[in-house]
């Protein structure tokens, strides 16, 4: 007993122990004085005022646009006489109006390109089928109008599918309808914006 206690006792020191000693003298030199600390924190809070009072007071540069291509201006002024967006003023100056195909694809893509095909169908679709698309635009039951466009298909029939739709809206508005208003292609499930992709 008295060998085993005399053993550790004597032990000899290795070089884990000198690294062990020396990882504790380190983290003892490392405690930062709060004072000290405090004043760092404070010299920072000061040159954030002081440079932001500074900078306050300097001008700040104002953007400004480039200037408008000659071009571009041309072509607004020509959208704005005939009265259509400006993304659709080549394909009207070469066949007269805007393809449904081409609208009821900008609905799918929603964003301005959905707002100005909105505007250009209100323009062409029968007077009847306005409070529809009001409708349509107001709920955003945008699988509902375009379900009305089949591609590869004649435009005058696209303008029947139109007003079906709205001729079944107005009988679910009446209430002479089991079913859900919409196009001859009625889903089971959820309404849900075309863009959304489906998981």
């Amino acid at each position: 007993m008295k060998d085993a206690n005399s053993r550790q006792r004597c032990r000899r020191r290795s070089c884990y122990d000198r690294l062990r000693m020396r990882m504790i003298e380190r983290r003892r030199a490392r405690r930062a004085n709060p004072a000290q600390s405090a004043a760092l924190q404070l010299l920072a809070l000061f040159s954030f005022v002081v440079r932001g009072a500074s900078s306050a007071a300097l001008p700040q540069p104002s953007y400004t646009p480039p200037p408008m291509s000659p071009r571009h201006a041309q072509r607004l002024e020509l959208a704005r006489r005939l009265d259509v967006a400006p993304r659709y003023v080549d394909i009207v100056l070469s066949q007269g109006a805007v393809p449904y195909a081409r609208l009821f694809e900008d609905v799918r893509r929603g964003g301005i390109a959905r707002r100005d095909a909105m505007s250009e169908l209100r323009k062409r679709v029968p007077e009847a089928s306005l409070d529809w698309l009001d409708y349509i635009q107001k709920w955003e039951r945008w699988s509902e109008l375009v379900r009305c466009h089949v591609p590869n298909e004649r435009e005058d029939l696209t303008e029947v599918r139109v007003l079906e739709s709205t001729l079944r809206w107005l009988e679910h508005l009446r209430g002479n309808s089991p079913g859900r208003p919409g196009a001859m292609l009625e889903t089971t499930g959820v309404d849900t914006d075309p863009q959304k992709p489906k998981v």
